[in-house]
């Protein structure tokens, strides 16, 4: 008997949760065979990959899914997720805000931006690292600061002290659009960094902007 794309994915869903990985593929690739865009069929095809630790495979299925239907929130979740699991976290983080700006929220969604908050912190240089930069900063080394800060994000790419060292560095050397776009870098990593804003402020307060700095 034929059996229609519901009761296909029907089936797949419980060969799935009986744990029965092979059978579950079989039936989700047959959906996907017929309907290459169907939401659930790609959505349960990247959990499957996930379960079976194909993160990175999982991808795609999880964005076609949602491209098919952005208004189901576990789409979201589990694309989000896999992001932070591949350690993806500035894309994380950017769908995770896309994600609210289409207007899904819910506890799942305040626990992984909690989780890309803790992320974030796991991402910065060690104290004495940031030490040396302030140190040279103080000096009056604007340059090599910058140089240097530079170099660790390297190693960093999601740190906001970084990014706000180098802001106030290139500030102080009167590079006023590279202190912007190292205030923004940071604040796009962690939107209420009130020390980014502050510097953010200053800044746009010396390029005349003043309707932008009381922003």
């Amino acid at each position: 008997m034929e059996l229609t794309l519901d009761q296909a994915l029907q089936k797949g869903v419980e060969a799935h949760k009986a744990g029965k990985v092979q059978e579950a593929d079989r039936y989700y690739t047959a959906i996907l065979k017929a309907n290459p865009n169907h939401p659930d069929a790609n959505h349960n095809m990247g959990v499957l990959a996930v379960d079976v630790g194909k993160v990175q495979e999982a991808l795609p299925f999880f964005k076609a899914g949602l491209e098919g239907n952005p208004s189901i929130a576990q789409y979201w979740l589990s694309y989000i997720d896999a992001l932070i699991k591949l350690e993806r976290i500035a894309d994380a983080k950017a769908v995770l805000d896309q994600a609210k700006s289409n207007g899904i929220k819910g506890d799942g969604f305040d626990k992984l931006e909690q989780q890309l908050a803790a992320k974030g912190k796991d991402q910065e240089p060690t104290q004495k690292q940031v030490q040396t930069l302030i140190d040279l900063y103080s000096q009056g080394q604007h340059q090599e600061t910058i140089n240097q800060a530079s170099q660790l994000l390297g190693q960093f790419p999601n740190s906001i002290n970084l990014y706000n060292i180098m802001g106030a560095a290139n500030q102080s050397l009167g590079n006023l659009e590279e202190a912007i776009e190292a205030y923004s870098k940071a604040l796009s990593i962690q939107p209420d960094y009130a020390e980014a804003h502050y510097n953010m402020g200053n800044t746009l307060q010396e390029q005349g902007k003043l309707d932008k700095a009381i922003e």
